[in-house]
């Protein structure tokens, strides 16, 4: 309240103050209208618990009558100041809210125009491989990073808007190409059958090779039949991110040309990229930090 005051004139901040503290008169008028609408025998009963002496004192400045009046003088005015008090306090409340909020939207504004969007600037740059591989729509290209023994996805890219779009889930650590990539170093296969011909053998195939089951392959919009891997390691020989393309043709990827364009300076640019943006990548671990 006083934060709210300290800018008025003196008789100001004392008006407001003492129409603000109106818990007092909150409490007396509706006592002050119980007793004067309670029948005479109990106010009788009610004065028989006044001390005599005070009893006395006060019938010698005013009669019962006219300390009745000042009572519902007194009760009227409590009346009118707590209502006036509670109208200013509600009043103060809200502009108070309206103050915070409109503070708290400037600062969201101000955080979300100098926060940096991970994901969009790694699909940015996985979209350079994809044009510089001449991939087509029936091409991806990923990268993953291992966060609390799951792949989230990063980054992404497709010209086919299908398979472009980021995945709300994550990936199991024991599964997939991924799995594969993250194990190995460096992960290839074209021998999917083709989902179009024989739907089991594809289910069958990923089934046998990559530990999914057929409720986790229902799931997969994307029905590849190549993949190409590569995992990458910082400077200190930590594995922290994979890197993988996919197609639904098994010669859709021209793998000699992706091994040529992800060199050793290409890997550790990524790789210097990743790391600078560590702490500005969204994790489990800090989601589960702020309480979610």
């Amino acid at each position: 309240m006083e934060l709210e005051f300290k800018e008025l004139p003196f008789y100001k901040r004392w008006l407001y103050n003492i129409l603000g503290f109106s818990i007092i008169p909150i409490i007396i008028s509706p006592v002050g209208l119980i007793y004067i609408s309670v029948p005479e025998e109990q106010k009788t009963a009610i004065k028989s618990w006044i001390p005599n002496n005070i009893k006395d004192y006060s019938l010698s400045l005013y009669s019962a009558e006219t300390w009745l009046v000042i009572l519902l003088v007194i009760t009227i005015i409590c009346s009118i100041w707590g209502g006036i008090g509670s109208h200013i306090n509600a009043i103060i409340m809200k502009n108070k809210y309206k103050v915070i909020r409109k503070s708290y939207i400037s600062l969201k504004k101000e955080s979300e125009s100098k926060s940096i969007n991970c994901y969009h600037l790694f699909s940015n740059w996985l979209y350079s491989y994809s044009n510089h591989l001449n991939l087509t729509v029936s091409e991806r290209v990923s990268l993953y990073k291992l966060d609390m023994n799951l792949f989230s996805c990063i980054g992404r890219y497709s010209e086919n808007e299908k398979f472009n779009s980021k995945p709300s889930r994550l990936y199991p650590r024991h599964q997939g190409g991924i799995s594969r990539t993250w194990e190995a170093g460096v992960f290839e296969d074209t021998g999917a059958p083709d989902p179009e011909n024989d739907m089991q053998a594809w289910v069958d195939y990923n089934v046998d090779n990559y530990d999914f089951t057929e409720e986790d392959l229902s799931k997969i919009r994307m029905k590849s039949r190549a993949f190409y891997g590569i995992r990458l390691k910082n400077l200190r020989q930590q594995t922290i991110a994979v890197i993988l393309f996919e197609s639904l043709q098994p010669n859709g990827l021209p793998i000699e040309k992706c091994k040529r364009l992800l060199n050793s300076q290409e890997k550790m640019n990524l790789i210097s990229l990743i790391d600078s943006l560590d702490k500005h990548i969204p994790t489990l671990e800090s989601a589960r930090k702020e309480g979610f």
